[in-house]
């Protein structure tokens, strides 16, 4: 086979790390964790079985979202899908936790842990696995290069850290249009490679930015589900901010396609600067003085009413924040009312 660039996807260990012999990078990601996981049918909601719980109202049902529970051993996340399975999986963080889920079956491995939890026993006794369940010894992977003279890996055959918030989709799709638009002026071999020089470059950058992210969340989970929750708003306020602003604008300041723009603000030099001031304090400043301090330093993109202590963590589609700021994106109050209808899915 002849071909001008060759695109893995295959995820880890794909064909171009074999076949290329790309180095691998993993030493530079601390976070270490496995899963185990499976999909089931007969799962009923978490708020109908839960022991003695009140759950308030939020704005959406919450068993219909992406559930997670914060767990001694890790975390565990539920996704209900709408023909009525689920698909679970318990990630371990533990040391020891990894190493014993390693000497039994899954299933075992699964029963031993959630029996541990009354609330997720009772809400699992009568789950129905649809298919024998699995382990993934190691979660974590990272390669030196994400791309080369005629090759280009995708994120996730490039690096991959954890699924706690759900980027691997955007982070891939996000890649895809960049290099269709790399081949779009495929007629220029020179452009191609500079564009590819520039594709590794910035999947790079935001692989440090996305393991930043990542590691830090685990470090407050391991403080307490509120300091979790916290810290949380950081990449929430980055996801919003950047949704509203590709949503409003047809392009960024400089012009170029918002595919070039760095994933989940580590382009930013506001949220890259709260990041790094943030992951200094995790360790040693109590929940309040924590959450304050975030507050702070997101407000110039907090879009979404973020670190708000009366929404009890239970956020809405709300645009009345946005309309109080609208210089958080850089317009005019009528600017933004114009603008509106563009926020429509």
């Amino acid at each position: 086979l002849d071909a001008d660039l060759v695109v893995d996807a295959a995820g880890a260990g794909g064909f171009l790390a074999r076949h290329l012999g790309i180095p691998s990078a993993l030493d530079r990601i601390g976070l270490r964790t496995s899963l185990v996981y499976g999909h089931f049918a007969d799962v009923p909601p978490f708020p109908g079985t839960a022991l003695d719980a009140d759950f308030p109202p939020g704005p959406y049902p919450d068993e219909q979202a992406a559930v997670h529970h914060v767990l001694e051993e890790g975390w565990m996340y539920v996704l209900p899908f709408d023909h009525g399975v689920v698909s679970a999986g318990v990630v371990l963080a533990r040391a020891a936790e990894r190493d014993r889920a390693a000497r039994l079956t899954p299933e075992r491995a699964w029963e031993e842990i959630l029996g541990r939890y009354p609330t997720l026993a009772a809400q699992w006794s009568g789950a129905r696995p649809l298919r024998p369940l699995a382990t993934v010894p190691l979660l974590q992977h990272r390669l030196e290069r994400a791309a080369g003279d005629g090759w280009a890996l995708l994120p996730h055959a490039f690096c991959f850290f954890s699924p706690l918030f759900s980027t691997g989709i955007a982070w891939s799709l996000l890649a895809v249009e960049r290099l269709a638009l790399l081949l779009e002026d495929q007629d220029d071999p020179r452009a191609l490679g500079d564009g590819l020089d520039r594709y590794g470059s910035l999947l790079a950058s935001e692989a440090e930015h996305l393991r930043q992210l990542v590691e830090g969340a685990y470090a407050a989970a391991g403080r307490g589900f509120d300091l979790l929750a916290a810290f949380s708003d950081l990449y929430f306020a980055a996801a919003s901010f950047s949704e509203i602003r590709q949503r409003l604008f047809d392009t960024p300041e400089d012009g170029g396609p918002w595919a070039w723009e760095g994933f989940l603000g580590s382009g930013d030099p506001v949220l890259r600067e709260a990041l790094g001031r943030t992951l200094e304090d995790l360790r040693t400043l109590p929940v309040d003085r924590f959450s304050a301090d975030l507050a702070r330093r997101i407000a110039p993109r907090n879009v979404a009413g973020l670190a708000d202590p009366s929404r009890n963590h239970l956020y809405p589609v709300d645009l009345a924040p946005l309309l109080r700021h609208p210089e958080r994106v850089g317009l005019t109050e009528e600017g933004l009312r114009r603008r509106l209808d563009r926020l429509r899915s």
